[in-house]
């Protein structure tokens, strides 16, 4: 009996510890960031969201002027792994669930098309080349990683079994941002190539990522400064009605109506 004890004790040790970790990187991420994009649904199910942008002076979120309309997964959000986190509730992602990741990101860099980015983009950009794969494969050492077959040293097919093509034909990822979801030591099937990308149109919803017009990303990508660690946070409005103190975020009151 006293075994088990000092196991159950050992246990909820365990997943304090892990809770005061994850607060604490919340904590420094929230302390650091002064560029946030906020994104929000009506429920967990639902396509159709809202964009907002804010910038923070001193400890105050500043809500920018106006808001994007956009669209996240044809079948809505599910908990992704980022700052906050893994989720300690359903609905969690899944490789392949056609849901957008929900929760605190990061953002790696802008990708696309051109050679250059768009005029006065102050975040890092990279070219979207015509041998660039994102690999899928949950059974690929290359999972969740943007990679280009000139920098192979084997076949493409000898490495994964399937892979998003950069360059497409339809020109979704013509302009895109790379959200940080399942980078660090990613955990196969938790999902993959996560962006925000160029929409089809308002009505359709994606295969699990944020898209909009084009026009406003342009804008969005002109607007991030890296030396301002912006941060995405996507939620359902009750989810982030419930986070928003926790996650050191603008009260809600403040621009959802």
């Amino acid at each position: 009996m006293k075994y088990i004890a000092l196991l159950t004790m050992i246990a909820i040790i365990s997943i304090i510890i892990i809770k005061s970790s994850i607060a604490s990187e919340l904590s420094a991420v929230a302390n650091s960031s002064r560029q946030l994009i906020v994104v929000i649904t009506p429920s967990w199910n639902d396509l159709k969201a809202r964009m907002y942008r804010f910038e923070r002076s001193e400890k105050v979120w500043q809500k920018l002027p106006g808001r994007y309309d956009a669209v996240v997964g044809s079948k809505g959000m599910a908990w992704g792994i980022g700052f906050h986190g893994s989720a300690e509730t359903d609905p969690v992602k899944k490789e392949g669930d056609r849901k957008a990741p929900a929760g605190k990101f990061g953002l790696i860099k802008a990708m696309g098309y051109a050679s250059t980015p768009p005029v006065g983009v102050a975040f890092p950009y990279e070219q979207i080349k015509d041998n660039a794969h994102c690999v899928d494969d949950k059974d690929s050492q290359y999972y969740n990683r943007i990679v280009k077959e000139s920098d192979l040293t084997a076949p493409a097919a000898d490495l994964w079994k399937s892979s998003e093509i950069m360059k497409r034909k339809d020109d979704l990822y013509k302009w895109l941002i790379v959200v940080n979801h399942n980078v660090k030591d990613p955990k196969p099937d938790a999902g993959s190539c996560i962006f925000i990308h160029v929409w089809r149109s308002a009505e359709k919803g994606t295969a699990g990522c944020t898209a909009m017009a084009e026009k406003d990303i342009v804008e969005l990508i002109t607007w991030l400064k890296s030396d301002s660690d912006p941060v995405l946070v996507q939620l359902p409005q009750a989810v982030y009605e419930q986070y928003w103190k926790q996650w050191g975020l603008p009260a809600p009151t403040t621009f959802l109506q």
